[in-house]
């Protein structure tokens, strides 16, 4: 995965270390323990994955959708966020396993 994530990261000057929570597509268990083995995730940090997989399955690229939702519901402590650091790392799997990558940061309006 580090292919993958590099040039984003390189691109806004960041690494792993940087990435407060997960916002992974769904596309099925096989999917989600993929990405949490090669990130080295705790077993929380995809909490919002497996959880919308359980409950709704995977609905194409659009699930990341629901996945994000259920971050922004969650206060920071229970959204697994990691002290300081508010940007997340979103991943979608579409056709043929095409990737894409986004970098997103949680702001709080109040």
């Amino acid at each position: 995965m580090n292919s993958i994530t590099d040039p984003l990261f390189a691109s806004f000057g960041l690494g792993m270390e940087d990435i407060g929570y997960w916002a992974i597509h769904p596309g099925g268990r096989a999917i989600l323990d993929k990405v949490e083995q090669s990130f080295e995730l705790n077993d929380q940090a995809l909490d919002a994955s497996r959880m919308v997989l359980k409950n709704h399955g995977n609905m194409s690229s659009a699930t990341i959708l629901f996945v994000l939702e259920d971050l922004l519901k969650r206060p920071p402590s229970q959204a697994h966020i990691r002290d300081g650091h508010d940007t997340a790392l979103a991943m979608a799997f579409g056709p043929g396993l095409s990737i894409e990558t986004a970098l997103l940061r949680r702001i709080e309006y109040r």
